[in-house]
């Protein structure tokens, strides 16, 4: 039996129509985890101009008033932190604390991706700062942000006036970021290029992969492994400093950084002391590790026939990191009922 508009019908199609289950795919858009104590949900609306999606992990028992949002990268590392993302959240919800991801669309409905589209982050993260506060009832919000997202939640975090920030591995500065990805983006075609010359093919770059830089100031645009950038987008990225652009948020504050030496870089520092001399309560922290690739990079190594994980660890240290702070640092208590 096959439910169709909440209607029972007897087979898969009728007048020619393929009936959908939509109890079913109701159930669907939850998973309850028990022995976290917490459960997954995506919720019905969508975020930002590009629908971008929203999942919500929150603990099964009464959450506490405090939500926090975690904010994706916009550029070609997005996928490689997303397990981090995913393992932050399911770690704060198990805190207490309800928990929303965005995940940006793949196949928006306009047909434009903006996975390279700071203003697009920040429209996100507003209308999940309004989600988390009005459908869930939050009283505080806090960001949690990696790499560029980190960048975006702190520039959120400082406009909208928030109570909290985690930031990992942030980038202070736009032109490091867009000349990190163009980096990368020269380096995957290298070695797309000598693959395809090893199987006996032609190694010469397609169009959007020989020189990005001047396809930006010549064709107004460019594609970087797989995604469009256009120069506004690109102009609006060169011109964050959160040295001069953060001025007046007065929240407490987490600042992570990994390093193979087990020491904090300078420009994490300088960051920790802005925050402070705005008036903050900064905690910083660096976590060791060896780093097979940067952070933020494709961290999969070959072994002989198998791919070796190798940040797993990283990112469960990382979440629970974030998880211990936020919880030595709570300023929420719990609602009365389970939003």
């Amino acid at each position: 039996m096959i439910v169709a508009a909440g209607k029972a019908t007897p087979g898969p199609c009728r007048g020619g129509r393929i009936s959908i289950d939509e109890e079913r795919l109701a159930q669907l858009r939850r998973h309850d985890a028990p022995a976290d104590g917490i459960f997954e949900e995506f919720m019905e609306c969508r975020l930002g101009a590009g629908a971008s999606l929203a999942l919500l992990a929150a603990p099964l028992e009464a959450p506490r008033d405090e939500a926090w949002i975690v904010c994706p990268s916009i550029g070609p590392e997005h996928g490689n932190l997303r397990r981090l993302e995913a393992m932050a959240a399911r770690r704060l919800a198990a805190e207490g604390h309800p928990t929303l991801r965005i995940r940006p669309d793949v196949h928006p409905h306009d047909g434009l991706a903006r996975e390279i589209d700071l203003a697009e982050r920040l429209r996100e993260i507003e209308d999940a700062v309004r989600l988390v506060t009005g459908e869930l009832g939050a009283q505080t919000v806090g960001l949690v942000g990696s790499f560029f997202g980190g960048t975006a939640a702190a520039l959120a975090c400082d406009r909208l006036g928030l109570s909290a920030l985690v930031l990992i591995e942030p980038v202070p500065r736009g032109k490091r970021f867009l000349k990190e990805i163009m980096r990368r983006h020269a380096v995957a075609e290298l070695v797309r290029t000598a693959e395809i010359d090893g199987l006996g093919g032609s190694g010469a770059p397609t169009a959007g992969t020989a020189a990005p830089r001047k396809e930006l100031e010549t064709q107004g645009s460019t594609m970087l492994q797989g995604l469009w950038l256009s120069q506004a987008e690109a102009d609006e990225i060169s011109a964050v400093d959160l040295s001069t652009d953060l001025r007046s948020f007065r929240g407490r504050s987490l600042l992570v950084g990994v390093a193979p030496n087990g020491q904090l870089s300078p420009t994490l520092r300088a960051l920790g002391d802005q925050l402070e001399a705005l008036g903050g309560d900064v905690t910083t922290t660096v976590i060791e590790d060896p780093l097979f690739a940067p952070f933020g990079e494709y961290y999969y190594m070959n072994a002989g026939p198998v791919r070796v994980d190798t940040r797993l660890e990283l990112d469960r240290h990382v979440a629970e990191v974030t998880a211990t702070w936020v919880a030595g640092h709570r300023h929420a208590e719990p609602l009365a009922a389970t939003t």
